[in-house]
């Protein structure tokens, strides 16, 4: 029997994974289950062994192999010659042999991939295709324990990490047996790039005392570096979207061109900044990264660093 599964949430398929293996042990024994987590660290013996001998009681096995279908970022050319070996014994697995396939965003132009699908008993795909999707997914498991708006809150500030989101409400729940959204705002730091999103947003509208005051909210719990190169990220998406729109390019096609993903909503946003005053803080920050990378600037402690790019932040107003 095989058994696939796949898409774009790691976190769901392994917990379904994790579900898998105890319900197996437990009706079944552990010694009869084998779990490889990377198939490039197992030899052709022990992966042809596991797949077609039988259990020496005539009792089931279950193998579960990770990562394959391997993903685009994810081949080699071990992973491949594994990958051709499994399509040439996928049809004399035995019946009591449970073979599962489980491997988040695959490549699904591979022929691995595609023989696989054919080939497998059942797939089962996990997909989040957004933050509401998450939210219903976490209002679900914690029924009575979380309201909708502390759940959409947190994933907000988790940037969509359903992994994330569900270790802070479990935390939460040591100590309060209903989590309300200000339970969130009390307790929960923003991840970076929610937090940049927000300063961006300070930033392009003008609000100058905003933006300072977002900076210090960050730089409590991120390093100085870490949050200009962010900075500076964001900044050079929402200067692309500038540029692009300055073509009279649609929407549509910017999300497409950029690949925006999560940040589409960007391309509707309206801002109070200029394009030329947006460009030359850009540049202004460019120039900023030029010194500090060829050791022009100098500088005793991270203090200064920061008294320098707020000097440069201060020119927009």
């Amino acid at each position: 029997m095989i058994y696939v599964f796949t898409w774009n949430n790691d976190f769901l398929i392994r917990e379904k994974t994790k579900k898998w293996k105890d319900l197996f042990a437990e009706k079944h024994w552990d010694f009869n289950l084998v779990h490889i987590k990377d198939i490039d660290e197992v030899d052709g013996n022990f992966l042809s062994e596991n797949l077609l001998a039988q259990s020496f009681f005539a009792w089931k096995k279950l193998l579960i192999i990770d990562g394959l279908p391997a993903s685009t970022s994810n081949k080699s050319k071990t992973t491949g010659e594994k990958q051709d070996y499994l399509l040439s014994v996928l049809d004399k697995i035995p019946d009591d042999n449970i073979v599962l396939f489980s491997s988040a965003s695959p490549d699904k132009r591979s022929k691995f991939y595609k023989e696989l699908m054919k080939k497998a008993d059942k797939v089962e795909e996990f997909n989040t295709a957004s933050d509401d999707d998450i939210v219903t997914h976490l209002s679900k498991k914690f029924h009575n324990k979380a309201s909708r708006w502390a759940i959409n809150t947190l994933v907000r500030y988790k940037w969509g990490n359903m992994e994330k989101s569900m270790q802070e409400l479990e935390k939460l729940l040591i100590t309060q047996d209903f989590i309300e959204e200000i339970s969130i705002k009390e307790h929960i730091s923003p991840e970076l790039d929610e937090s940049i999103f927000t300063l961006i947003d300070h930033l392009m509208n003008l609000r100058s005392k905003e933006l300072f005051e977002w900076i210090e909210i960050i730089l409590e719990n991120t390093n100085m570096y870490l949050f200009y190169n962010s900075l500076l990220a964001n900044l050079r998406v929402n200067m692309y979207i500038y540029h692009l729109k300055n073509q009279w390019i649609s929407d549509m096609r910017i999300w497409n061109i950029l690949n925006l993903w999560r940040r589409s909503f960007l391309v509707g946003k309206r801002y109070k900044i200029k394009f030329d005053k947006l460009n030359k803080l850009y540049i202004n920050l460019i120039n900023l990264d030029k010194k500090m990378k060829s050791g022009k600037m100098i500088w005793n402690d991270d203090q200064a660093f920061k008294t320098e790019l707020q000097t440069i932040l201060l020119q927009l107003f």
